[in-house]
């Protein structure tokens, strides 16, 4: 029997892409490996909703009626039962009720939740997070499913896992000397889809500020929100800047780079598992929190919060970096065995084989 699974992620400038992206990376494995019929219920965009139908998938949204707020929670459980789901994957940030989810739930519909912090992780029969420190400090009396917390854990596109593998030695003694002279190092500057606080700016004016033969990629994305700006900069920058937009293979491009100045979020696992040594910038709070678990492991520093940083602060962080050539060369040793980008399809396979359990048991009553 083809499973249908539907998935409630949304996407735009205003809120990043990466609840989209690492949902389309779950939805890739789940039906391209496995079968299964994969849909998305969806309530902001269009940029999100675009990606999504790029690759393939049906995208339910509610009809427009801006006299009626929209009961969310409702308009999922009817989505649900009109889809005939078999299992519903959460990966939102947004009010959607518990007690709509515990309903779905009673219907026989397994329930699995993506980094989530809020009540909803409660009524879920699988939730699945990062080793970050704020998922020991949740409160979880009452949850009856089960918990995977972890490096295997991290939801990541397939181009990932497998530019792992092509790019980064296993070994440590294996792994190259950091570029010679001649060979100037490559500093990356990506800071997700749409860059809502305008960081790639501030980034780019600490480098301005640092002396040195390296060269400078920069991300842009397809829902950058200051390109204005960031033209007129350029103009009167001393150094040259090399624009890559719309990376296609993320993952190569990080392969190129000796060092990455990232804003934390999904972008910093791909680093990771890409072994490239990173400063992060944080737009919140949480994601400074959760970037902790990256320095106490050595492979990256955080200046914090985006609010609370200058461009001097950060341009002494990425010197740090660039100046510690040893800490470079073990950051690929140390990553390569602690994150190897293949949570999608261990995800993926829990998902199915709790389903099949369900079905099981189901069928022990009939």
């Amino acid at each position: 029997m083809t499973k249908r699974i539907l998935i409630r992620c949304d996407g735009a400038p205003e809120i990043g892409f990466g609840h989209v992206v690492r949902c389309l990376a779950l939805a890739d494995e789940l039906r391209d490996q496995h079968g299964c019929e994969v849909s998305f219920a969806m309530l902001q965009g269009p940029q999100g909703v675009e990606q999504v139908q790029e690759s393939r998938y049906l995208v339910h949204q509610p009809q427009a009626d801006s006299l009626i707020p929209l009961d969310e929670g409702g308009w999922l459980q009817c989505l649900v039962s009109d889809t005939a789901a078999h299992v519903l994957i959460l990966d939102v940030r947004t009010n959607l009720a518990v007690e709509a989810i515990q309903q779905i739930r009673a219907q026989g519909v397994l329930i699995v939740t993506i980094d989530d912090p809020s009540e909803r992780r409660l009524a879920a029969d699988m939730a699945f997070y990062p080793p970050v420190p704020q998922v020991e400090r949740l409160d979880w009396a009452g949850f009856t499913g089960k918990r995977y917390v972890g490096w295997e854990w991290v939801l990541l596109r397939s181009q990932f896992a497998k530019a792992a593998r092509r790019y980064i030695p296993r070994a440590p003694d294996s792994l190259p000397e950091p570029p010679s002279v001649d060979q100037p190092l490559k500093l990356l500057v990506t800071m997700g889809g749409s860059d809502p606080a305008g960081l790639t700016l501030m980034a780019l004016e600490a480098i301005e500020k640092i002396d040195g033969n390296f060269r400078v990629l920069v991300a842009i994305g397809g829902g950058f929100m200051h390109e204005p700006a960031l033209t007129a900069w350029l103009a009167t920058a001393k150094r040259s800047y090399e624009i890559r937009r719309d990376v296609i293979d993320m993952a190569s491009l990080m392969a190129e780079a000796d060092l990455a100045i990232a804003s934390f979020g999904v972008t910093a696992y791909e680093l990771a598992v890409m072994g490239v040594p990173a400063v992060y910038l944080c737009l919140t709070e949480d994601h400074e929190e959760s970037a902790s678990a990256f320095v106490k492991l050595g492979i990256s520093e955080c200046v914090g919060k985006h609010n609370t940083v200058d461009s001097y602060r950060l341009m002494d962080a990425i010197l740090s970096v660039l100046d510690d050539k040893r800490r470079r060369k073990e950051v690929s040793a140390q990553t390569s065995t602690m994150i190897d980008g293949c949570g999608a399809i261990r995800i993926s396979q829990e998902i199915l084989a709790a389903e099949e359990r369900i079905i099981a048991s189901t069928r022990r009553f009939l």
